[in-house]
């Protein structure tokens, strides 16, 4: 049985820090690893499979400048993450101006096979802001589903109020970027909040039965995430092919 281990590198610690004010934890309701930027934590246990703990070795140790981070990841049944149930948790505290919008880019993961899926998610500490990566095992028809599972087109501009009454402004918009593994999408998460300007850039793809995504945050170039994105998606495809076959 894995544990997910709860001490952070002071690296970590800063850089959530450093993000923390603008991208609140319900940032995580966008697209799951999130919450590993985050922080979340938990004190529970996570059940395990020996096809998570696969998924996890086969998650880049590090790709160029940009370093894993065992203390901020974990693997197990899906539903049962750390990561999974803080999302669920700061996003029953939130309110939306259009309701529909909840898991904007993430809708996917309420489908049942998702839920009882193996997962991996693994963070990464980088200079330029955060990387975080996850894998999930299902069959491709499966994978293919989550993939083609777009947000409404209305999501495209929403506002989240938090708990304690502040809010921002959310901005979902598609990425023209290169194909990864078998087929992928990307996607821009533009936020806006108490003056401030941060980016989220997502990519989801398909290698074979995996379902894969890799997100990269922070106050950075655009320009230089996107590069970030495709180069670890591409990275992280190569390393599950040589790990997994």
């Amino acid at each position: 049985m894995y544990s997910r281990q709860r001490s952070y590198s002071s690296h970590q610690a800063v850089a959530g820090s450093r993000h923390r004010s603008v991208l609140r934890p319900w940032m995580a309701g966008l697209v799951l690893p999130m919450g590993l930027v985050m922080s979340a934590c938990g004190d529970g246990e996570v059940d395990t499979t020996g096809d998570a703990e696969q998924l996890h070795e086969a998650q880049p140790p590090h790709y160029r400048d940009a370093t894993q981070v065992p203390e901020g990841s974990e693997n197990g049944v899906y539903s049962e993450l750390v990561t999974v149930q803080h999302s669920a948790e700061v996003r029953d505290t939130t309110e939306l101006d259009k309701p529909e919008c909840l898991d904007a880019s993430n809708q996917w993961s309420d489908l049942d096979i998702v839920q009882d899926a193996p997962a991996s998610v693994a963070a990464y500490e980088w200079d330029q802001g955060t990387v975080s990566s996850m894998l999930l095992r299902l069959t491709e028809e499966d994978v293919t589903e989550a993939l083609h599972n777009r947000p409404p087109e209305s999501c495209a501009e929403y506002t989240a109020t938090y708990e304690d009454g502040s809010s921002s402004e959310y901005g979902i918009s598609d990425l023209d970027l290169d194909v990864v593994g078998d087929e992928s999408r990307a996607f821009a998460v533009e936020v806006s909040s108490g003056g401030e300007e941060s980016h989220l850039l997502s990519l989801m793809y398909r290698n074979g039965d995996l379902l894969g995504t890799t997100s990269v945050l922070g106050n950075g170039s655009v320009e230089d995430y996107e590069e970030m994105l495709i180069g670890f998606s591409e990275a992280a495809v190569e390393r599950q092919q040589d790990t997994l076959g």
